[in-house]
């Protein structure tokens, strides 16, 4: 965000009015802190900006010292920018690092004639300090050469962060395929003058996940919800993530008839079957069934005529299938607050059918 804020200080509003007063006598050079937003967030990126204006009529090179507001560092990046008006003014490179809290800089301020307007010099700053009481905190310039630079420090107000309350699921929690849990989150503004512009849950699906609104359970596997909460007045955002598993489905009592038929039963949630058997990649038998609620159905699958052809024709006592099963789970949720699976959840397991008869 520092690039942002060095860039958009370039064109504020107020730059225009900080010329040299008039009243100042003539052969003064004046500085005038300005601050790209105040307030900000704690460990919000920021800028502050040097308006300077020569009323001589003659370049100036002055040198100053700016000790930044308590708390505030420079940023990483620093991201120094010269902006100009109608004239230019020329910057030494600054030696500084981010983190340092305060900087030196010299700066050759073209006459009035060349120059026209304020040129500003910008750096990227981030606070680390909340203002007492929302009591703006103060630049202080000292180092200053000539002696006769007038110079005018700034006001930065930093409001106190929001709070993130991030109550369920837990970390590392299990849930079932298609189990129903609603999720528990909370974000509120703890200054007078910030508020909450919005908070929210993304899952690694993409799925907007609302405080009291179910998560993604119908997608097995290692799951994430990331919840961010973001001030209005500050600008500063909140975030906290969690991960998440959900379990598949499983087959159990797989029974192989006389008839070549195969049975099996799975506990799932409501949604719908797809089970087949494949011999060589060709589909010999299938059946589809629809469950209305959680419940542990036995399906059995049947030898289409093709297929007990193509078993019939298997060299051998026994022949090489695969038993294919795809369950889909009812969506979760309703409106907005609505979750389809990804994909359907495929379970396959490797059988050896008798060959019992050969079809006619």
């Amino acid at each position: 965000m520092a690039g942002t804020a060095v860039a958009a200080l370039a064109t504020l509003t107020t730059i225009a009015a900080l010329g040299a007063p008039s009243a100042l006598a003539a052969g003064s050079v004046t500085i005038k802190t300005s601050y790209e937003n105040s307030p900000i967030s704690l460990n919000t990126s920021d800028a502050i900006g040097y308006a300077l204006t020569n009323s001589t009529t003659t370049s100036q090179t002055v040198t100053f010292t700016d000790t930044l507001p308590a708390g505030v560092v420079l940023d990483s990046p620093i991201g120094t920018t010269n902006t100009n008006g109608t004239g230019s003014c020329t910057l030494a490179t600054p030696t500084a690092n981010p983190g340092d809290p305060s900087i030196t800089l010299t700066v050759t301020v073209p006459n009035k004639t060349a120059s026209g307007a304020v040129c500003t010099i910008s750096l990227g700053i981030v606070a680390g300090t909340p203002s007492v009481a929302d009591a703006p905190l103060k630049d202080a310039y000292s180092n200053v050469s000539p002696a006769s630079v007038k110079t005018t420090a700034g006001g930065l107000v930093v409001l106190t962060n929001p709070t993130l309350d991030f109550t369920a699921p837990t970390n590392n929690q299990t849930f079932a395929l298609g189990q129903v849990f609603d999720a528990n989150f909370n974000c509120a503004a703890t200054d007078p003058l910030d508020s909450i512009d919005s908070f929210f849950g993304t899952d690694d699906e993409g799925n907007q996940i609302a405080s009291g609104a179910p998560i993604d359970t119908v997608d097995p596997g290692i799951r994430s919800l990331e919840v961010d909460c973001y001030s209005a007045a500050g600008g500063g955002d909140l975030s906290e993530s969690i991960n998440y598993k959900v379990g598949s489905y499983t087959l159990t009592a797989v029974k192989k008839t006389e008839t070549d038929q195969v049975s099996f039963k799975s506990a799932v949630p409501a949604g719908k079957f797809v089970a087949e058997l494949i011999d060589a990649k060709k589909v010999i038998g299938r059946t589809r069934l629809t469950v209305a609620t959680h419940r542990t159905p036995r399906i059995m699958i049947k030898p289409t005529t093709a297929g007990e052809k193509l078993l019939a024709a298997t060299k051998g006592k026994t022949a090489k299938v695969q038993l294919h099963v795809a369950f889909t789970p009812q969506a979760i949720g309703s409106g907005d607050s609505q979750i389809l699976p990804a994909a359907a959840t495929v379970v396959t397991r490797n059988l050896k059918l008798r060959i019992a008869h050969v079809a006619k």
